[in-house]
């Protein structure tokens, strides 16, 4: 993708002797450079990520002039060559980087993260990584929270698949066109075929458009990786290089137009943010100025570089590695350093990737794009060579998540045994009892359980959680079964709600009641114009559906007794008078005036630290990973509008995390937190003597009796 895909002179695999298109190379000087600084600084230069929409232009325009001479000189295109082009020139550099990586992962980062990486590192090796982050919906813009050194592959991915795709495509309308021009003169024979190929790849592009277009609203997440949505700018390089021989090379008023490409392409990576939509409609302005850049300079070739222009020129040389090594060296840096990214990290950081890419350009890039071993020989050799370099990675990311199962089973036990032991020093209890080393982990490795036990699912892995997008009410029951239970209780909210699922579990098994779950990520089911402040308007729609039948199938249940309800309300908002306390009064009303009694759950604090497992698994002070109490404990709406209402009662558990100093993130020896702020299960089933003696207080519920 991001390698000088023009031939060099040196390159013995191919006749034609082109000349560098110093346009170009600035343009991959320019996109690296803005991918890099926007990892390094993403509030400085909101929009550079957009140079890898940059860098698909340039690829689809440079692979289709490739491909259409290649048709014009031989009449086809010789597959298997292509494509031991592309892996000699491309593979050896990424899966140094790939093993590079997971050698980092073991030596720096936390056990925590090491199944996640070495998933992303197969995808990555394999080139189907954009793919497994779509399948994930994970944010690119939140990605440096993951920690994954390789989030970057996905464009790589992206790009290997458009490889793949593209010369049976362009060979295939290539093909079709011949067979009916085969009667035309050879001039226009080669004009209808050019005309035809740039219609054909132009509808293409506006099909992928429309795509992009949709995918983004109704797939915010997931859509930044998809390929469908990325194959228009492709499209729009692919496009250029048809029209390319049938319209003359532009004279220097023609090369002017390459100056508004510039300035557009520089006011979009200035100007664009998280929010701008990308792959979008709006990506249109970034794609027009880099194909008003490289239609200007098609004459350009082989001309001299200017000295002011050389040290450009190189970063666009080296830029295939710049961005191979540039996440890498800012994920795991702050790891090895052993402290927060800092402005003077960053400028190290990229001193060292243009070092580290120079030298991965020198010796690993060009040698292997020479290499006589597999230059002289068929094209089946390199392929063959490419795929087992790619099977060796893959297997070696493969089996190391199979070191980190066996450490899991063990704590898995051990943490077990430790819950059921109960005892005034375990888990929650020690809250209220005197502990020594109370928030000192009672288990080596315990953060290890976040890998595999969800910190918010019932019944340790069945689920009811309605995803974001989806308005399908999905309950699930635990406890006994309805017609055996004395009480029927409901569990709802968002995922946060879905905390208080273990506890109640352990209460409705012990007491003969029965819970019905209903949960949906982001979304409280109060209605009207409430909204998580991260919610895409798809959300916000979806998630008032599910809450409208939530809340009523809810309030017209005529055996239900209790409604407990949850939320992390702190980050909802409301342009209504009132705003969220005034939502979630309305809807509580609603149900109390049905019959129900409503239990309110307090949101535990989050502490701000990002992932505290990872924190966890790092820290070795003896109550590691706190926060002040002061800082952690803001306003919670949840809290302000169960107070003194109506039928509400309000189970506040916050003092069982924070003491009048700290809030902690181990209690009783157990991590409280399964993420950045999601309980962990095992600390939550500890809670359930402080849940049940709180619900003992109701008059519904003082009795374990039938109704």
């Amino acid at each position: 993708m991001l390698g000088p895909e023009v031939v060099d002179r040196r390159d013995p695999t191919h006749e034609r002797r082109s000349g560098v298109r110093t346009d170009i190379q600035l343009l991959r000087a320019f996109a690296v450079l803005a991918v890099v600084v926007n990892h390094l600084a993403p509030n400085r230069l909101t929009g550079g990520y957009l140079g890898v929409d940059v860098f698909f232009v340039i690829s689809g325009f440079l692979i289709t002039s490739h491909l259409v001479s290649e048709l014009e000189r031989e009449g086809r295109v010789r597959l298997g060559r292509f494509w031991a082009r592309r892996a000699r020139r491309l593979l050896p550099a990424s899966l140094l980087v790939l093993a590079a990586c997971a050698a980092a992962t073991v030596v720096w980062l936390p056990q925590t993260r090491w199944t996640q990486v070495m998933d992303e590192i197969l995808a990555s090796a394999l080139y189907f990584q954009n793919w497994e982050l779509a399948a994930s919906a994970q944010d690119y813009f939140t990605s440096a929270q993951t920690a994954s050194p390789v989030t970057h592959f996905w464009s790589l991915s992206v790009e290997e698949q458009f490889y793949l795709v593209w010369p049976l495509l362009v060979f295939g309308i290539w093909w079709l066109v011949s067979r009916r021009t085969r009667t035309a003169s050879l001039g226009a024979s080669r004009h209808v075929r050019r005309r035809t190929l740039a219609i054909v790849l132009a509808a293409l592009g506006v099909a992928s458009l429309c795509f992009a277009a949709w995918s983004v609203g109704a797939h915010p997440d997931a859509a930044y990786f998809m390929t469908p949505g990325r194959v228009w700018e492709f499209a729009a390089g692919g496009t250029l290089a048809a029209l390319a021989a049938t319209a003359p090379a532009p004279g220097r008023r023609g090369r002017l137009l390459a100056v508004p490409g510039w300035i557009v392409m520089a006011g979009s990576v200035w100007l664009f943010g998280e929010d701008s939509g990308v792959p979008g409609p709006l990506t249109l302005l970034p794609v027009a100025g880099c194909a008003l850049v490289i239609w200007s300079g098609r004459a350009s070739a082989g001309e001299a570089v200017p000295s002011a222009l050389r040290a450009p020129v190189w970063i666009g040389d080296i830029s295939y590695s710049v961005y191979l090594w540039h996440w890498p060296l800012i994920v795991f840096a702050p790891y090895a350093l052993q402290r927060p990214m800092t402005p003077a990290m960053a400028v190290g950081i990229f001193a060292a990737t243009l070092a580290v890419a120079h030298l991965s350009t020198r010796f690993v890039e060009d040698p292997a794009r020479r290499a006589k071993v597999l230059v002289a020989r068929s094209s089946a050799v390199s392929l063959v060579a490419a795929g087992v370099a790619m099977a060796a990675v893959a297997g070696a990311a493969a089996y190391v998540p199979t070191t980190i199962a066996k450490d899991l089973a063990t704590v898995q036990e051990q943490m077990e045994a430790l819950v059921d032991s109960g005892g005034p020093c375990v888990g929650a209890a020690a809250a209220s009892a005197t502990c020594p080393d109370s928030h000192a982990p009672a288990i080596a490795n315990a953060s290890l359980l976040t890998i595999v036990n969800s910190p918010y699912y019932p019944a340790w892995g069945a689920t009811c959680q309605v995803e974001p997008e989806d308005p399908e009410p999905a309950p699930c029951q635990f406890g006994v079964p309805p017609e055996d239970a004395g009480h029927r209780l409901a569990l709802v909210g968002d995922s946060h709600a879905g905390h208080w699922a273990a506890p109640l579990d352990v209460i409705a098994r012990e007491r003969g009641w029965n819970v019905t779950m209903q949960v949906k990520s982001s979304c409280l089911p109060a209605g009207g114009d409430l909204r998580a402040s991260w919610a895409s308007e798809p959300m916000v729609a979806s998630c008032n559906e599910w809450g409208d039948v939530v809340g009523t199938a809810l309030a017209d249940d005529p055996d239900l007794d209790v409604i407990v309800m949850s939320g992390i309300s702190r980050d909802y908002a409301s342009d209504a008078a009132g705003g969220v306390v005034r939502h979630l009064r309305a809807l509580w009303a609603r149900w109390v005036d049905a019959g129900k009694q409503v239990v309110v759950i307090a949101d535990p604090p989050a502490l701000g630290l990002g992932s505290l497992p990872d924190c966890l698994a790092v820290t070795t002070t003896r109550d590691p990973c706190t926060a002040p109490t002061q800082d952690v404990l803001t306003p919670d709406p949840l809290v302000k509008a169960a107070r003194g209402q109506r039928g509400v009662t309000l189970v506040d558990l916050t003092d069982v995390m924070c003491d009048r100093r700290r809030c902690h993130a181990v209690v009783g020896g157990i991590p409280v937190y399964g993420d950045q702020n999601h309980l962990l299960q095992y600390f939550a089933r500890t809670l359930a003597p402080l849940v049940a003696e709180r619900l003992a207080t109701m008059p519904g519920l003082r009795d374990g009796q039938g109704r």
